[in-house]
């Protein structure tokens, strides 16, 4: 009997070829649907502007623990160029402020709210590559205390300096 009189056979066997071309195309969409792994791996635009900002806060801190006001008022200004591509407008407001100011003790009190205003960001972000630590002096605004975040395990207090540089202790370790 000929392929082409066996209607059944046909039937049959161009089901199983469509429906073969149908689960190849689904498998196909869904993969593309997937991330790949390198694009899970790559960090978001936001994780990128968040840790630019981070950088710049860094600088910033250090400038205040030299105790130069003038060099806080310019890494706060750098500060607010990073910050414009982001969405954190508590941090811009706060270094605004800072960029604004002319004495120690008003950046410092400024610094303080920064601090808390990038801690929030950095707080649930899950593991990254970078490692940031806050840091917390008892003693800072009249024993009212304060934290900071930094780079590093060693203290080098923000809020007084060369007067107690070394006055705090590490709080929190955190990846991002």
């Amino acid at each position: 009997m000929p392929l082409l009189q066996n209607k059944p056979f046909l039937a049959i066997a161009f089901t199983l070829f469509l429906t073969a071309c149908s689960n190849s195309a689904q498998r196909e969409s869904m993969e593309q649907d997937q991330p790949t792994t390198e694009a899970k791996e790559k960090p978001s635009a936001e994780m990128l502007s968040l840790g630019q900002v981070v950088d710049q806060y860094l600088l910033l801190k250090d400038a205040l623990v030299a105790s130069n006001a003038q060099e806080a008022q310019a890494k706060a200004t750098s500060m607010l160029e990073v910050i414009d591509a982001t969405n954190m407008m508590e941090v811009q407001q706060s270094a605004k402020q800072i960029a604004a100011a002319t004495d120690l003790e008003t950046q410092r009190a400024y610094f303080d709210s920064l601090s808390i205003h990038v801690y929030e960001h950095l707080e649930g972000q899950g593991e990254g590559e970078k490692t940031i630590y806050k840091q917390y002096c008892p003693m800072a605004f009249d024993n009212r205390g304060a934290f900071w975040l930094s780079n590093a395990q060693e203290i080098r207090n923000p809020y007084f300096g060369d007067q107690m540089l070394k006055c705090g202790r590490v709080e929190e370790t955190i990846e991002y």
